[in-house]
């Protein structure tokens, strides 16, 4: 327990450097998380060099993360970037399945794509938020998940009854589900408190409404990416995806839930708080 505590301390204090220090900052850590989560999927999946060695599915996925990054952060793109570095991995996968098949069968083709667009490009929809008009408060937003996480275990805990996913997680319930999206909403209200100042143009009751909705949402869906992650790891019967944080595991074990909810989160936002994309 004290490790873990140690390194959620570690893990809160470069969250709030990565988020407070600038637009590039949170692209730079954001782009290194990316590229961490991308491997431990691609060992997971099955995909990965072994050892130290990089497969060259896997190679063809780093350059994706590196293109798609740049044209997030060095081209005024937004979501068109999204399509052409999904493309181009896409398609640079498929000629290396098609060339190499059968030493790269379809699994590692699709599970190669797959981890593509699951982790790096949708966690870099916090980047997305960080720009946008009072982004300095929205890309904390995802991170509602942990928030989430947090009041469905006390609320599971104290009265949960009847399983939610008994077979993926056994200890989750329906009524810490329910506990977990309150919780959210409840974070939703304190973010508008933060908010309201740095967007005078929108109406204090539609703003809150609209943050009302997000953490809503994000509460629910949280769950989902959280029960989709040990789902993976069921599949390919692993613990954790990796070792990196002390007591908490790899990346995808500790931003799994941030990960799912973060594009949500930025589409939401802009048609709710920005009128459109």
């Amino acid at each position: 327990m004290k490790v873990r505590v140690i390194s959620g301390i570690v893990i809160g204090i470069l969250l709030f450097v990565m988020l407070e220090g600038g637009a590039m900052i949170t692209a730079s850590f954001l782009f290194i998380l990316s590229l961490i989560a991308y491997r431990e999927l691609a060992q997971a999946c099955g995909f990965a060099g072994e050892g130290r060695r990089f497969s060259l599915p896997e190679c063809l996925g780093y350059l994706g993360i590196i293109l798609h990054y740049g044209l997030l952060v060095f081209t005024d793109c937004g979501l068109k970037g999204y399509v052409v570095s999904l493309m181009a991995v896409f398609f640079a996968e498929a000629v290396v399945f098609v060339v190499r098949y059968p030493a790269i069968g379809a699994v590692q083709f699709i599970s190669s794509v797959f981890s593509f667009a699951y982790a790096p490009m949708m966690l870099s929809f916090i980047y997305l938020l960080r720009i946008m008009p009072g982004g300095r408060y929205l890309a904390w937003m995802p991170f509602i998940a942990w928030i989430c996480d947090t009041c469905a275990y006390f609320a599971g805990r104290a009265l949960g009854r009847h399983k939610l996913a008994p077979v993926l997680s056994p200890k989750k319930t329906i009524e810490g589900a329910i506990g977990g999206i309150l919780g959210s909403i409840a974070a939703g209200v304190g973010f508008y408190f933060l908010y309201a100042g740095q967007v005078p143009d929108i109406p204090r009751t539609d703003l809150l409404i609209g943050l009302i909705v997000i953490a809503a949402c994000a509460g629910g869906l949280s769950q989902v990416g959280d029960l989709t992650a040990s789902g993976l790891k069921r599949h390919f019967d692993i613990k954790d995806y990796g070792t990196l944080i002390p007591g908490h595991g790899g990346i995808m074990d500790r931003f799994d839930s941030v990960i799912f909810i973060s594009p949500l989160i930025y589409l939401l936002a802009a048609l709710l708080l920005e009128g459109g994309f």
